[in-house]
């Protein structure tokens, strides 16, 4: 589950980022306000498949426990309304998210088992890629990219 952030060490901070904790994932099992059941679903079933070495016949590397939980704190951590992405994985062991809304309009980002997400977007003509680091929230210029694909 995602972790809430404190910028403090007080026992009334600490519990209340739990509370805050509890009620987000209270939010996100909802249907109705939370992140599409689907892709965690296809997440998870990406991690099982690719979980084994070799699991792409060309000697991938089983996907790292540490990007699948990234990629599910990423998940949780998207605001509510937000486009849900397609799950897959990479040869290197990443997990990977995109967004895609035709040939010339994806996002992808892949999670580094240290916490940094790397991405690239084609928008039109323009494309840009990148690494941010991924501490609870989803960085400002992941949803803007996001925003830019729709």
């Amino acid at each position: 589950m995602s972790a809430v952030i404190s910028r403090t060490n007080s026992e009334t901070a600490r519990q209340l980022d739990r509370q805050l904790s509890k009620v987000t994932r209270s939010l996100h099992r909802s249907v109705a306000l939370g992140a599409d059941t689907a892709v965690r679903g296809d997440l998870a079933d990406v991690y099982l498949e690719c979980s084994q070495p070799d699991w792409d016949g060309f000697n991938a590397l089983p996907v790292d426990p540490d990007s699948f939980g990234l990629a599910r704190d990423f998940l949780l951590s998207l605001p509510f309304g937000t486009k849900q992405p397609s799950a897959g994985a990479y040869p290197d062991g990443q997990i990977s998210l995109e967004w895609y809304n035709g040939p010339r309009r994806s996002l992808t980002i892949s999670f580094d088992p240290s916490g940094e997400l790397h991405y690239a977007i084609i928008a039109g003509p323009s494309r840009a890629c990148g690494t941010e680091a991924f501490n609870g929230e989803v960085p400002s210029i992941i949803l803007e990219l996001i925003e830019r694909i729709y």
